[in-house]
């Protein structure tokens, strides 16, 4: 088949039973944003270039589609939604209630290696706080993942935490120079997929000491069996042994107490005022505590993150991270914006389908199909009543599909009904015409009746 009429790389075309998913995911991931407080706003596609890659890095900036317009500036499709949201906050500033807590879900774009799970078109969900430095931000978007992670029916996972701050501190530590500071964190930013070996080659590549790489690991070499909480507080101590400077000393423990109150804040006690609290609910906060995790190794490429980060992995499908996030307090400013507490969370809605699909093979057999009934009549003359009849009903909230046929076909508008999955099936002749009502069938157990529209509205619904 010609290349000219397939898709072009790292995009795809989704057939009608595709939507049903990716439409049931988008949704799910909508209520649960709205349920959180957050509103919608939307924005450009394409920003100019310069905006795009002011904060991204250089790995991200080699990803943006670049173009230019008649009048010759150039631009660049956004290729997330946090750069393009310091632009929208500078320029509204003034007319948003803060906290600013928004939401955003839209196609984004990436030139890079297509594989499993990642693709150049791509739709992300994002939800956004900006006006807040206070650490209660980042547990509310962690609690806001883990609710709506419950409501998609993802398990199996783990939310996996960093800071910048603590990256800083043992990027000092270990002797690398401030210069370096970016190449180092690109070089162990890539360390699952490289190896050692490879972060060593990069670390050189860019004057870097093997050594720099080796105190870098010492710092960072726990017990395995300690957990979290002693692990940040080992960091802790080996952080205030090593670093000279007090400023960025008090930055890294500053970083870990920022940590471990998120770590914390998952930690719930099962009593609350002294007063017992519904078991079903200290279990599910008990299960969100166990999925919480720190990793000193959690880097996230993009250059505008100021403190703690964060990314949420499966840990039975092999397909990277599929939600992730931190805070970005110096980002508006880049923008014009007088400096405010950020801290936002994407997911990315590709990755969260292919992982419900896998693990779930059966899972549209679970969600309602568009179409509840389909309507037929059998000649032109009955035609204006379930015109009339299939407005009705869907002024009733029954998604109905009117037949277009100009001479129906009773055998071949089942047949087309069955083979899209339509539950029901409805057929207007001259009787019910004549007595204003329906023959109603369920394809599937192929019982039948005669009802009146409000009668059909009555039993679909249930």
């Amino acid at each position: 088949m010609s290349k000219l009429i397939q898709p072009p790389k790292g995009t795809r075309d989704f057939l009608p039973e595709d939507m049903i998913l990716r439409r049931k995911v988008m949704e799910t991931i909508r209520e649960c944003f709205a349920l959180y407080g957050f509103v919608e706003i939307d924005s450009p596609v394409f920003e100019y270039f310069e905006l795009l890659s002011r904060k991204c890095g250089s790995e991200i900036e080699k990803e943006i589609y670049i173009f230019e317009d008649k009048a010759k500036r150039k631009l660049g499709l956004r290729f997330e939604f946090t750069s393009p949201l310091g632009r929208y906050y500078a320029t509204n500033a003034e007319k948003l209630t803060k906290p600013f807590k928004r939401y955003i879900i839209g196609k984004v774009y990436r030139y890079e290696n297509t594989q499993a799970g990642r693709y150049r078109e791509f739709y992300q969900a994002d939800a956004d706080i900006i006006g807040s430095y206070s650490m209660n931000v980042e547990n509310e978007l962690l609690d806001l993942a883990f609710f709506t992670l419950e409501k998609l029916g993802m398990e199996n996972y783990e939310i996996v935490l960093n800071s910048r701050k603590i990256l800083d501190g043992i990027i000092n530590a270990a002797g690398i120079d401030e210069s370096k500071k970016d190449a180092a964190l690109r070089a162990l930013d890539k360390a699952a997929k490289i190896g050692e070996g490879g972060v060593i080659k990069e670390f050189k590549e860019n004057c870097i000491g093997e050594e720099n790489y080796r105190s870098f690991m010492r710092l960072i070499d726990f017990d395995i069996s300690l957990d979290d909480e002693k692990k940040l507080s080992k960091l802790k101590e080996r952080i205030n042994e090593s670093v000279k400077d007090e400023t960025v000393k008090n930055k890294t423990n500053e970083g870990i107490e920022e940590l471990l109150s998120i770590i914390k804040n998952f930690k719930i006690a099962e009593t609350v005022g002294g007063e017992a609290v519904d078991t079903e609910v200290v279990d599910t906060c008990l299960k969100a505590g166990d999925t919480v995790k720190f990793d000193p190794f959690l880097v996230r490429g993009l250059g505008y993150y100021t403190g703690p980060i964060f990314e949420i992995k499966s840990k039975d499908v092999a397909i990277g991270s599929f939600a992730a996030g931190g805070r970005y307090d110096n980002l508006v400013e880049l923008y014009g914006a007088r400096p405010e507490g950020a801290c936002g969370i994407s997911f990315g809605v590709e990755r969260i389908i292919d992982i419900i699909a896998k693990k779930n093979k059966d899972i549209l057999k679970a969600i309602a199909l568009p179409v509840r009934l389909y309507m037929a009549y059998l000649s032109e003359n009955e035609r204006t009543f379930a015109l009339q009849t299939a407005k009705f009903l869907r002024l009733n909230g029954i998604n109905t599909e009117l037949s277009v046929s100009k001479e129906p076909n009773i055998g071949k508008e089942i047949k087309y009904a069955d083979k899209k999955g339509i539950e029901y099936f409805a057929v207007i002749g001259e009787k019910e015409f004549s007595e204003r009502k329906l023959s109603l069938k369920n394809l599937k157990t192929r019982m039948e009746m005669l009802v009146t529209a409000e009668e059909a509205i009555k039993y679909l619904k249930q």
